[in-house]
């Protein structure tokens, strides 16, 4: 019995050690491992242009990350004793929503096969490979084991929203690698917003020309990031928002509207008035002509035409629009928006495409051919689904709202006893994260998505029984730090932020103290910038807040050490642990104090930090000696920990959590 829980805990060591995310269906480890050694050759068995470039880039990785330099860089094409070998029966050209992504690893001492239906299921098998690297003082191995993998969702995506700030080719494509690497199939482009209409128009020039701040996408970028995308099996659904958030349509071709004025490029944020008049044949020619260019630009099967957040008040205000509702027995301003959707159906239909939008777009009497992505709550997607509308869920994967990445992790599309028959179940096609760019630039946004999106990549690709909070955030530093590879700087900016708001001070001395706050959660940052009059797109994004990381791995390391460990009154296990966290955090906060003034920027927390430093230093003494305290110091923590918990700015340190407990 004594043998079995030692192989038992062995095994379960190695196992999660591998940090594999997505975790795989089916993982069984076998003893011995595959050593990577400079003279291993690579081998497909079945060539064809996509496989053998993406196994080029494998190889190239695999060097990189294993730090041996191999003998042969190339595909090989005979047989050898010690190789990677990849067995596929079909090239898949474009990936498509019923593209077969399943595949299977068999490790040997001598041997690796991956087999897989095509090409797609190859790629995400040499990602999965990757993962499974391991490095020892005898070199890098891969350990023997057995992989059965297949994703439990079709839709795996992302929404990067290009147009409220501009994010540019180069940042989407290394986005584009970091999705493949986590299994991710579906980038959502939102392109056109009333900040901004960001994609070049032959047929209609002026929106672009003259509907964003000067920076777009061509179309040549746009096929470049479709090929650059397709060529590591993710599909690209553009995003072109109708009938409302078209205020940056309108400063080029104003005939378009529903209210006559002067329309001008959209600064702040919100829900604006501007909306396409759906009374109008020129709307449905001009849309018709604009749709079919971009139907063409765009390969994959599904185009998104928004319908969201119409705000209805120009239609109420134009009598004609009025008229037309009493003629056409309209009842109300969600019945015409139904009739616009009924008019642009024909255009996509015509064109081969599938239509999906919002949930605002779903309506009894349209055809369930068409596709519903729940914003709003699972409800519209449950109920879209009964009424047998393939639907997907972003409710709850708003990563702009920066969660805590548990809740994202946590938020399952299909829980166990959701309200759906097994046949229900199969409309459900997946999720999306959705990347709103308000308040992030080129310089944050990256911060935003990863490793966030992990939790989401993980979520839609695992069985619900491979999903375990626990163990997801024991994978996540190791994943997020490769993600790197790419050139993200979802790590990294951090630092970069600081130096430059502190007038490039040391900022080691004092970044534990950063390190250690997360900005405010859901939309009350929204809320906090509308009440500076920091919320347009000209505000600088340079503060503290767009510094923070969206969740402090330090803080939920403490503040599950003291869940775990303190009783009331500060009697606590692993006192030498959460004092030196309070000790470190009381300094950083201490040093932040003496270079805040010297910076606008970081002068917004000086109170915050000097709140932080006192409390720290009262939790030591707490932790160290218990009744070492005076009553009059224990009111005086309560009153820091009350002060601190509300204080009135969009960052909050994280570990006052744990803190509360010792003073509880």
């Amino acid at each position: 019995m004594k043998h079995i829980v030692i192989i038992f805990l062995f095994i379960s060591s190695v196992l999660n050690a591998q940090h594999l995310l997505p975790q795989p269906k089916e993982l069984n480890l076998h003893e011995g491992k595959f050593k990577i050694a400079n003279n291993i050759k690579v081998r497909v068995t079945r060539p064809s242009l996509k496989l053998n470039k993406y196994t080029e880039r494998f190889i190239q990785r695999l060097e990189y990350s294993s730090g041996v330099y191999f003998q042969h860089h190339k595909i090989q094409d005979t047989i050898s004793s010690y190789e990677i070998v990849i067995n596929t029966n079909s090239t898949t050209e474009n990936i498509h929503i019923e593209t077969n992504e399943s595949y299977a690893i068999s490790v040997t001492s001598n041997k690796v096969i991956i087999t897989a239906e095509n090409n797609i299921g190859a790629y995400r098998a040499l990602e999965t490979l990757l993962q499974l690297i391991t490095t020892s003082k005898n070199g890098p191995f891969f350990n023997n084991c057995s992989i059965v993998d297949e994703p439990r969702f079709k839709w795996r995506g992302l929404l990067i929203d290009v147009c409220r700030h501009w994010i540019p080719p180069h940042i989407i494509k290394r986005n584009i690698d970091a999705m493949a690497a986590v299994k991710m199939n579906v980038l959502h482009l939102h392109l056109t917003e009333d900040q901004g209409f960001r994609i070049e128009s032959k047929k209609f020039p002026k929106l672009h020309e003259l509907g964003n701040n000067g920076n777009y996408f061509t179309q040549e970028d746009i096929k470049g990031i479709i090929q650059y995308a397709n060529d590591r099996g993710i599909r690209v659904v553009p995003e072109f928002d109708i009938p409302g958030h078209i205020t940056s349509w309108l400063v080029g071709y104003p005939k378009l509207a529903s209210a006559n004025r002067n329309y001008e490029i959209a600064t702040k944020y919100g829900v604006f008035k501007a909306s396409l008049n759906p009374t109008e044949e020129y709307s449905y020619q001009f849309l018709d002509t604009l749709l079919t260019e971009m139907c063409q630009l765009f390969p994959d099967a599904y185009f998104h035409i928004g319908g969201d957040e119409n705000n209805g008040s120009d239609w109420n205000q134009n009598k004609k629009i009025q008229k037309f509702m009493t003629k056409m027995e309209l009842k109300n301003n969600h019945e015409l928006q139904a009739y616009f959707n009924k008019r642009i159906l024909p255009i996509l239909i015509r064109n081969k495409k599938i239509m999906i939008g919002w949930d605002e777009i779903y309506d009894s009497n349209m055809p369930n051919s068409i596709a519903i992505q729940s914003w709003r709550g699972k409800e519209s997607m449950i109920h879209a689904a009964k009424n047998g509308f393939p639907s997907l869920l972003s409710n709850g994967y708003y990563l702009d709202k920066v969660y805590k990445i548990e809740d994202y992790y946590e938020n399952d599309p299909l829980p166990q006893g959701i309200d759906l028959t097994e046949s229900q179940q199969k409309m459900i096609l997946g999720g999306e994260a959705t990347m709103w760019s308000e308040i992030v630039d080129q310089t944050t946004i990256e911060s935003r998505i990863w490793p966030s999106a992990l939790a989401i990549a993980e979520r839609l690709w695992s069985s619900s029984e491979n999903c375990d909070t626990k163990n997801f955030y024991v994978k996540v530093p190791f994943i997020s730090n490769k993600l790197q590879e790419f050139g993200l700087t979802h790590i990294n900016y951090q630092e970069a932020l600081l130096g430059l708001i502190s007038n490039n001070s040391s900022v080691q001395t004092w970044k534990p103290f950063i390190k250690a706050l997360e900005p405010i959660r859901g939309y009350k940052r929204h809320d906090f910038l509308k009440k500076t009059l920091k919320y347009s797109t000209i505000t600088p994004l340079n503060r503290i807040a767009d510094a923070c990381y969206v969740e402090s791995f330090t803080a939920r390391k403490f503040n599950t050490l003291i869940h775990k460990n303190c009783k009331k009154a500060g009697f606590c296990q692993y006192r030498n642990d959460i004092k030196y966290w309070l000790a470190k955090w009381a300094k950083s906060a201490e040093n932040f104090q003496r270079i805040s003034y010297k910076s606008t920027a970081l002068s917004e927390a000086h109170e915050l930090a000097l709140k932080v430093q006192e409390i720290c230093e009262l939790a030591w003494r707490k932790v160290n000696s218990p009744s070492e305290l005076t009553d009059r110091e224990n009111q005086r923590a309560k009153k820091l920990i009350s002060e601190i918990d509300t204080y009135q700015l969009d960052i909050r340190f994280a570990p006052i959590d744990g803190i509360k407990i010792l003073f509880n």
